[in-house]
């Protein structure tokens, strides 16, 4: 199964520049990216209350994670190790399906607004910081 969301080139190499930026920047930057998916998140609880059956207010909650290659949304919920009367093997697809992938798409084009608003900020956080160094 090919990787879904939204893909950035050479998103790797932004970071890899920040990595030598100063400690505001790379938190601006790291905060940057956690608000641009903050509405993926909001709209993937909902989908989820909404379009998954008995689902509990503690799977529907989601949080953001921001690594230097990825920003995704996740459950905040845990599985349940062993195997439980509990467990439901099928939520995980559902969550996906239902969910997590709608609520990409619905704000695909806000994201690669966002994405292009970031990379000005960065050319202007190296800009300024290049001019302050002379």
């Amino acid at each position: 199964m090919p990787p879904t969301g939204a893909h950035v080139k050479n998103w790797r190499s932004v970071n890899a520049a920040f990595a030598k930026a100063d400690r505001e920047s790379r938190l601006a930057l790291k905060a940057k990216q956690r608000d641009l998916a903050e509405p993926v998140k909001l709209q993937a609880e909902g989908l989820a209350h909404s379009k998954i059956r008995r689902m509990t207010d503690a799977w529907s909650k989601m949080r953001i994670g921001v690594t230097k290659t990825v920003v995704y949304v996740a459950p905040k919920q845990r599985g349940i190790k062993g195997e439980s009367a509990r467990k439901r093997k099928k939520l995980a697809p559902l969550l996906m399906d239902r969910a997590m992938e709608p609520a990409l798409e619905q704000n695909r084009g806000s994201i690669e607004q966002g994405v292009e608003r970031i990379l000005d900020w960065v050319a202007d956080d190296f800009n300024h910081d290049a001019t302050g160094a002379l």
